[in-house]
């Protein structure tokens, strides 16, 4: 990819949904052979009594998935930016082999990260009953979320059981919202360029405040690769927090943004059925939810595993949200702290 500020991307990163709707290359049926090459690696970690994240790549052998799984990393690496895997037969097995076998397929894409800063590596996204706000995470309750990208290089969620309506998975292309307002609104890019504070809602290491010390970029370009960190909200809080609210200029850029997100042209819905794992490039994609209903038997309820990634073989190395929350350290060579 060779993306430049200014110049519209061309890649197959920039993609509409409507596009997508007519060619479903994105979507990967696993075969009962590799079915059965996945039950063997799983008996393999039973056998050897291992758990995430003590599981590594020769703990969880595909001799033949294995090279498939590599070459759909690199279409979520530099391609369009999204995968879907289809058919693990997800009733086979109890909860903690699931998460020995996500996390296995996992291995083959990228480096698992820690989600939270008490050391989370896996988050069960079900709903507790809490609203989204600055005080909840959006994973925990069953509202209809706007379109953001995760704290990572890459995020991942098997689906183990679907909701009883609703919580359709969407997802659209960050380059080609930057082609669009770069075509009818370039105006609006300085202050994306600019980027925000974000607000941490308590998420943040110890010791360090609530508002982050740096603004991240909305769109920003590293090494001839496009870059996107997008989530309205927490940058709004963030700006109040600091006593510097949003300007009808910051309203207007994501304004735009957001209304490329609400057409069905534009965006991509896909209802993920148990078995199904979505792997997303978070610099590439926004990913919503659709608000949905459970059933009410607790066993019928919606329920997916989400795993987040490194990719330490990727050339777009950049400052993410992940940064904001851990200890994590900043990529080699990049160092934004304190912004300006």
């Amino acid at each position: 990819m060779d993306a430049k500020a200014g110049q519209p991307i061309t890649s197959s990163a920039a993609w509409t949904g409507a596009q997508m709707r007519d060619n479903e290359s994105w979507v990967y049926r696993l075969t009962e052979d590799q079915i059965a090459e996945l039950d063997a690696a799983v008996q393999t970690a039973d056998a050897k009594k291992l758990d995430p994240p003590a599981i590594e790549k020769e703990d969880f052998p595909l001799p033949t998935l294995g090279p498939v799984l590599e070459s759909l990393s690199d279409e979520v690496e530099e391609g369009r930016g999204f995968q879907i895997i289809r058919g693990i037969p997800v009733t086979r097995y109890e909860y903690r082999q699931l998460r020995r076998l996500f996390w296995g397929i996992g291995l083959y894409f990228a480096t698992p990260w820690q989600q939270t800063k008490e050391g989370d590596w896996f988050i069960d996204v079900q709903n507790q009953g809490k609203n989204y706000d600055e005080n909840m995470r959006g994973y925990h309750s069953k509202s209809d979320l706007r379109f953001h990208s995760d704290g990572t290089h890459m995020v991942a969620l098997l689906c183990i059981q679907k909701a009883r309506e609703g919580g359709l998975s969407s997802i659209v292309s960050s380059a080609e919202i930057y082609n669009r307002i770069l075509a009818e609104r370039p105006d609006l890019l300085d202050v994306l360029y600019k980027g925000y504070p974000h607000d941490r809602r308590g998420a943040q290491p110890e010791g360090e405040p609530r508002l982050a010390p740096w603004n991240l970029p909305v769109f920003s370009f590293t090494e001839g690769r496009f870059i996107c960190v997008y989530d309205r909200k927490p940058s709004e809080w963030g700006r109040e927090m600091a006593g510097n609210p949003f300007t009808a200029k910051d309203h207007e850029a994501f304004d735009f943004a957001d209304a490329l997100t609400r057409d069905p042209d534009f965006r991509l819905d896909m209802a993920l059925e148990p078995g199904d794992i979505q792997f997303l490039n978070n610099f590439l994609v926004l990913h919503s939810r659709t608000e949905f209903v459970d059933d009410p038997d607790p066993a019928k309820q919606r329920h997916l595993l989400r795993l987040w990634f490194d990719n330490p073989r990727s050339k777009r190395r950049a400052v993410n949200k992940i940064h904001l929350y851990t200890d994590t350290p900043l990529p080699d060579g990049i160092d934004i702290r304190p912004s300006a």
